[in-house]
């Protein structure tokens, strides 16, 4: 009897946890769950961006199998010109070739639904006509533009932009359409018209001109080769970009020759060089879901959309709108084919 009852004192003499001991245990479970969760949530994200890449990719090589097809359709026009217009000179000739083949690549791979429709007249934006010599010439309508005009005409509601790349390689190249799965494909804002949709279920956009696009290693870096830090920052350049336009500024000019020299379009034969080589831009927005692109400018006071412009020397110029201009920082997280930041 003795024995137990020095055994039962021994027994309960232990001490309980204290509370700053449970304190401390249960701070670090709580580090422990929130290291888990970070993880976990980092490596959701590292999945979705690597199925976000691949989907970007699939679309960016049907998009290269359609420009192939564009580099015969280039020299037939060219060769059109120079057996229908021989008394214009040769640097005319090839101004007449790059306006028309820059304007067919807008009708055939419209980049903002004002390439398709003119939003003074609610009409269809037929060709652009180009002025040479004293005399007009009126270019040709693209069989093309009226699927796009119709599909604009049957959605439900105002159509986003990001349908457009859908209804181009649908158009363009449909074959392509098989190597997509059903998760890559969606209408994310109800308006009838299919988009190619991210991991994250954001629809991915799409710039056939990316003048404006900083730190591409396929294009020319405009901005990079100002050499000025002012015109070096990643956001709100656009007054400056259409001003400098405007207004000719020399350094500007100078940047924009320079990469027309070293970055020539390989579709333009001929010493009188006309523009530079501008790469496609296909991105996603990426984890945060915002996209920090200059993608379509509005009239000032307006809501309408700003066309296609044509420059001084009668050609369409892209280079009028900063398309692709990075805004803030909401861009650096973005996923797209230039292999920046995010790399394939």
């Amino acid at each position: 009897m003795r024995r137990n009852h020095v055994q039962l004192r021994i027994s309960t003499s232990r001490q309980a946890f204290t509370l700053v001991e449970l304190l401390i245990v249960g701070a670090i479970i709580a580090i422990l769950i929130a290291l888990t969760l970070m993880a976990t949530n980092m490596a959701a994200n590292s999945a979705k961006e690597a199925k976000t890449r691949a989907t970007i990719q699939k679309i960016d090589t049907a998009m290269q199998q359609i420009f192939e097809m564009s580099d015969e359709k280039f020299r037939s026009i060219k060769n059109r010109i120079d057996l229908d217009y021989p008394l214009v000179d040769e640097e005319g000739r090839q101004r007449i070739a790059v306006h028309f083949f820059r304007d067919q690549m807008r009708m055939e791979m419209p980049q903002s639904w004002a390439e398709v429709y003119d939003s003074n007249t609610s009409n269809l934006l037929g060709p652009i006509p180009i002025t040479v010599g004293g005399n007009t010439y009126p270019g040709e309508v693209s069989p093309f533009l009226n699927y796009y005009w119709q599909a604009y005409n049957s959605a439900k509601k105002s159509p986003g932009r990001a349908a457009l790349l859908f209804l181009i390689i649908q158009n363009l190249n449909p074959e392509a359409l098989e190597g997509f799965h059903g998760s890559e494909i969606a209408d994310t804002d109800g308006d009838g018209l299919l988009e190619f949709v991210d991991a994250w279920g954001k629809p991915i956009q799409f710039l056939r001109l990316a003048p404006a696009f900083r730190g591409s290693d396929l294009q020319p870096d405009v901005l990079a080769l100002l050499r000025n830090p002012k015109y070096n920052q990643n956001s709100d350049n656009e007054d400056w970009w259409i001003d400098g336009l405007v207004a000719k500024d020399p350094r500007l000019l100078a940047a924009m020759a320079e990469a027309t020299h070293s970055y020539s379009d390989p579709l333009i034969e001929g010493r009188n060089t006309i523009g530079w080589f501008l790469y496609p831009l296909i991105y996603s927005a990426g984890p945060d879901g915002k996209y920090g692109f200059a993608d379509e400018n509005e009239k000032p006071g307006t809501k309408q959309l700003m066309p296609p412009t044509v420059g001084a020397d009668g050609i369409l110029d892209p280079f009028a709108i900063p398309s692709g201009m990075p805004y803030g920082s909401e861009h650096f997280d973005n996923i797209h084919n230039h292999r920046w930041y995010k790399s394939f």
